[in-house]
């Protein structure tokens, strides 16, 4: 009964109705339209298969060593540390540690860098045609000359570059991070697009496939909406002065928490449950000669997103609990933030990021290469969850025997502490 009672204020609740809003708008907008329309084999008379990062170093060296230079000549290197554009400008120290690793890639010097005056950044640029309507016009890059040493071998070239990028501050293009999507994108040939075809359609993976990208649209949301769920629920008794009256109740307060963080994850469960049974019938309906297996599909929706919940759910809890909802939606903000804007769109799976990104429909070797690394993140995350709820439990108990008043106490008691 107190789980029903717990899950009927969780759903009756105005930010559990919005976070359902927020969770139907992404997979409607972001992910349904996957399921307009079958993948098609690709075939051999196309010229254009699209584009692949593929680390290639005949490519990758001239392209990095040569936006190396260009930037020198500006005088500013761009950066992205967190998410936004930044614009470094550096110190005459670091300017010529710079040009130590451009002179040492190349056969030019910081003398004749500095003494080259006839520097153009090139690229797109409107101008007027003799009609007077604006067109889009490329100017090439106009640099000095100069060679790629061959005596650079690439290991040594991607020691310079994190040297680089350790300059410039990090979040550069020379970060390894970025290095390969920013100057190794190459025409995809038809083996490339057939092999990822082939791998994808394999009946063991095209519908994990479409999860992969299916969970990377959600995952966003559910990495950060659950709090504002959350926090309500808590604040709820309160404004309601029920407090005093759960503490006098007999009810232990492991079986309280326990059950109303259960409600929790299993309400917001509900509208993602919901958009998985709409892809698997979208699935159904596309691929009708397929067998679709629903539990691996599920498994991997059930391991990629609810520990998402739980994570976000438990911190929520405990922070609202020891000091106040407000600084929890803080504190998982900025952690989400921060989570977000280190991560790729594809491939951003380590053992410690928050939110896992593989927005594509292929790459399933990639997937499959940082699948260990996926385990152990989400088992991690569950596992915190559960330790997270038990310190939960702990200050609410210490509460409810009128050891612990919130932050206030929190101060009164560190006052105290340190008296003399």
């Amino acid at each position: 009964m107190l789980f029903l009672k717990e899950c009927k204020k969780t759903i009756c609740s105005l930010t559990f109705v919005l976070y359902a809003a927020v969770i139907f708008a992404m997979y409607v907008s972001q992910f349904a339209t996957e399921l307009d329309a079958p993948i098609r084999r690709p075939s051999p008379e196309n010229s254009y298969y699209g584009s692949i990062e593929k680390e290639v170093p005949e490519v990758l060296m001239p392209a990095a060593v040569e936006s190396l230079i260009s930037e020198y000549l500006a005088g500013s290197y761009t950066a992205y540390p967190f998410m936004f554009y930044k614009e470094v400008k550096l110190k005459e120290s670091d300017t010529v540690k710079i040009a130590e690793i451009i002179e040492e890639l190349t056969d030019i010097t910081k003398s004749e860098l500095d003494h080259f005056t006839e520097y153009e950044a090139g690229g797109y640029y409107g101008q007027t045609d003799e009609n007077g309507n604006m067109i889009m016009a490329y100017k090439d890059k106009v640099l000095p000359e100069y060679h790629l040493s061959e005596d650079i071998s690439y290991e040594h070239f991607k020691e310079l570059m994190t040297q680089a990028d350790e300059i410039i501050g990090k979040g550069s293009k020379y970060s390894e991070k970025y290095l390969v999507s920013n100057f190794s994108t190459v025409p995809m040939t038809y083996e490339d697009a057939l092999t990822e075809y082939e791998e994808l359609m394999d009946e063991h993976n095209f519908a994990k496939a479409y999860m992969r990208l299916y969970c990377d649209y959600l995952g966003i949301d559910l990495a950060i909406i659950p709090i504002f769920v959350c926090v309500g629920l808590w604040q709820m008794d309160k404004r309601s002065r029920m407090e005093q009256l759960i503490y006098s109740r007999k009810i232990s307060s492991a079986k309280l928490i326990i059950t109303r963080y259960l409600a929790l994850v299993c309400c917001m469960a509900v509208p993602v449950a919901l958009t998985f049974f709409h892809v698997m019938m979208g699935l159904h309906n596309l691929y009708p000669e397929k067998n679709i297996y629903f539990g691996e599909a599920a498994g991997l929706v059930i391991m990629w997103l609810l520990p998402s919940i739980t994570i976000v759910v438990s911190v929520g809890a405990l922070i609202s609990e020891l000091l106040s909802p407000l600084l929890a939606i803080f504190v998982q903000g900025v952690w989400w933030y921060v989570a977000l804007g280190k991560n790729e769109l594809t491939g951003s799976i380590t053992k410690y990021t928050l939110v896992i990104r593989h927005n594509n429909l292929g790459k399933t070797r990639l997937f499959r290469e940082q699948f260990h690394d996926f385990i152990w993140n989400r088992t991690g995350y569950f596992i915190l969850s559960i330790i997270l709820i038990g310190l939960v439990i702990f200050v609410y108990e210490k509460a409810r025997k009128g050891n612990y008043d919130g932050k206030r106490n929190l101060w009164k008691n560190n006052r105290r502490k340190f008296k003399v």
